[in-house]
């Protein structure tokens, strides 16, 4: 582990800190007072806090003496899994009562990606090393996954790249939706 040591320290330190930050700040926030949050305010809150806690105990597992890592991240994986299932869920039945924004689908699209490559990586890889190699990725892979639902939640919420996305996506299904069979598209 010689090569990691100082990453896995630095990331456990970095991991503790940010998600205990984000729970102080979720915890005080003027929404609890007003009656709560929206579905997809609190699906943000719960991405945005396992794939932090997810790091935090990645970085945990690298640390211990023995190959534990590789474990670690298959159980992880099961209940990132299970979590963003569920988030999902709760966010596909709210779409009728309350206003969701058109990026959620994507997001915990590509979060429950990275829980399958987490899952992936642990049921595949042995070797101490590559799993060490990996667990680093995965660390910082939760990070930014973490941070970037933080801000969204914390922020300004603009939703970025990752919004202008979706908008695309949508504008180009609506053009083919409205697209006559085997006519040209209509002009703009």
């Amino acid at each position: 582990m010689g090569d990691y040591t100082n990453f896995y320290l630095g990331s456990t330190t970095v991991a503790g800190a940010l998600a205990g930050l984000l729970f102080v700040s979720l915890s005080v926030a003027p929404q609890r007072e007003e009656g709560g949050r929206s579905a997809e305010q609190q699906a943000i809150a719960a991405t945005a806090y396992t794939a932090l806690i997810d790091a935090l105990w990645i970085s945990l597992f690298a640390l211990r003496p023995g190959n534990l890592l590789p474990a670690a991240n298959l159980a992880f994986a099961v209940i990132g899994l299970v979590g963003t299932g569920r988030q999902a869920r709760r966010l596909w039945q709210a779409r009728t009562q309350e206003k969701l924004a058109r990026r959620w689908p994507y997001l915990l699209f590509f979060i429950m990606l990275v829980y399958l490559a987490q899952g992936i990586i642990g049921a595949a890889v042995r070797r101490p090393d590559q799993a060490q190699a990996f667990g680093a990725s995965l660390v910082t892979i939760f990070f930014a996954v973490g941070l970037a639902r933080s801000w969204e939640l914390l922020g300004p919420g603009t939703g970025g790249l990752i919004t202008e996305i979706a908008e695309h996506a949508e504008n180009v299904l609506r053009r083919d939706r409205a697209r006559p069979p085997g006519g040209s598209p209509p002009q703009q």
